[in-house]
């Protein structure tokens, strides 16, 4: 063998050991891709599920300030009532004296 065809032989051995290490990297990337796109698509589920409890509690704060709002609203419509009907009383007294 010559000198030229050895030293294609030796190109053509490293560069088969290059494929090689070149074809593990690829196969450990793809693995890692898998992994990551895995792990992003459960991230993405757990921040859809955390935003739709979110928005349910939120809801439900709503409602039950509604009501409190409400039952505030009620219990000043009774003060003032009871308001007038003291005034009336202290009125009436008035009238008497």
């Amino acid at each position: 063998m010559t000198k030229r065809a050895v030293k294609a032989e030796n190109s053509i051995s490293k560069l088969k050991q290059e494929i090689q290490q070149l074809q593990g990297q690829l196969e450990g990337y793809k693995s890692e891709n898998e992994r990551l796109r895995y792990e992003e698509t459960t991230a993405l589920t757990t921040m859809r599920h955390n935003a739709q409890v979110a928005s349910e509690y939120l809801n439900k704060a709503a409602q039950d300030a509604e009501t409190s709002i409400k039952q505030l609203l009620s219990g000043r419509e009774t003060f003032c009532f009871v308001s007038q009907l003291l005034t009336s009383i202290d009125k009436i007294t008035e009238i008497h004296d």
